[in-house]
């Protein structure tokens, strides 16, 4: 187990979206902050529903020194020959060990930060005065690289409602636990045996970002201080317990000539259907 466990952190270690060096960038030396080596990092998918309108969703984080400063999300569709755009915006400020993000609507979710950067609780204040408490727990491998290892929920200060919880001691593979209430669900995310695909561009990882309670921290994670990203695409998505769906995901990416631009496919066949989207990413 020892061995395996070693092999995993191989697995999970130290790729870099880019060179370390950074000259002509904006990042400065020894940041004391996780950094990302783009201004920009924006995700387009097209989203489809029989009898209504294809709506495109954008998503674009914007960096300044390595550091994600805001995120803008658009719905754009065409119906009755006009073109219609919703769009909304939020913005992250940072103080001593603290990054509060802000939305559109005035949610305002206060990250508690380490030394290092990465978050170790956050308080949730939404607009209907709901308070929602999470924490963060990590592994951090031997190079110093942050791997979010847990988050858990507590609503209203008091009652745990949701957690989600990553194991990485086995090679190639994440065993992920959903509890959300009362229900558990665990999953088994794995890369090729054969054919590791390097995720130089630092990619989260999909399933993972819209999976609650870490879909209410998507700017947490693009802004990294949830932890950095693996260094290897996940390939392969299944619940642990899939004898009655046999569901199995399957994510194909093409990338563009500089192995930096993605388009990640994702495939999942669920008791006899099949449900596709894509999603792509472009780097600045």
């Amino acid at each position: 187990m020892k061995k395996n466990i070693f092999i995993a952190l191989l697995f999970i270690g130290g790729l870099t979206a880019c060179s370390d060096n950074n000259e002509g960038s904006d990042i400065p030396d020894n940041p004391g902050y996780p950094v990302t080596h783009f201004s920009k990092i924006e995700l387009k998918e097209v989203k489809e529903e029989p009898g209504a309108p294809a709506v495109t969703v954008t998503q674009t984080y914007d960096y300044s020194a390595g550091r994600l400063i805001n995120f803008t999300s658009t719905q754009s569709f065409v119906a009755g020959g006009e073109l219609f755009k919703i769009e909304n915006a939020t913005n992250v400020v940072y103080g001593d060990h603290q990054a509060v993000v802000t939305d559109e609507i005035n949610n305002i979710s206060t990250y508690t930060l380490d030394d290092n950067g990465y978050a170790i609780s956050c308080v949730r204040q939404e607009m209907d005065g709901k308070i929602r408490s999470y924490t963060f727990d990590y592994l951090i491998n031997t190079e110093g690289k942050y791997f979010l290892k847990n988050i858990t929920e507590t609503l209203d200060g008091n009652k745990s409602y949701s957690s989600i919880n990553i194991d990485y001691s086995s090679y190639r593979t994440l065993r992920i636990t959903q509890q959300v209430d009362k229900s558990e669900q665990t999953y088994i995310a794995s890369t090729s045996t054969g054919n590791e695909i390097a995720n130089t561009s630092e990619i989260p990882y999909l399933f993972l970002t819209d999976l609650y309670p870490l879909s209410f921290h998507s700017v947490a994670i693009y802004g990294k201080f949830l932890g950095d990203a693996y260094n290897t695409l996940i390939t392969d998505l299944r619940p642990e317990d899939n004898s009655g769906s046999n569901e199995t995901t399957t994510y194909t990416y093409r990338f563009d000539k500089k192995d930096v631009d993605i388009s990640c496919s994702e495939l999942t066949k669920s008791y006899g259907t099949d449900y596709a989207r894509t999603v792509d990413y472009i780097m600045k």
